[in-house]
């Protein structure tokens, strides 16, 4: 299974399937924050922090079928 998330750039909306979590320090220097590195179906990556994340998800890959 793969985890999608949904969020804006500019005016659109993006899924893309998460490679990447990892923990950065804030700017302010109090506390950390979660950011994600993403993939969408075009190839493009993208950094996002999670307060920019509308919606997280999972996404089945095929099942295969037996004969």
């Amino acid at each position: 299974m793969n985890k999608i998330i949904l969020f804006p750039r500019g005016k659109t909306i993006i899924a893309a399937t998460i490679i990447k979590t990892v923990l950065e320090p804030l700017d302010t220097g109090n506390g950390r924050q979660v950011v994600f590195f993403c993939q969408d179906k075009t190839g493009k990556k993208y950094r996002v922090p999670r307060s920019d994340v509308l919606v997280m998800g999972k996404s089945k890959t095929k099942a295969r079928k037996s004969a």
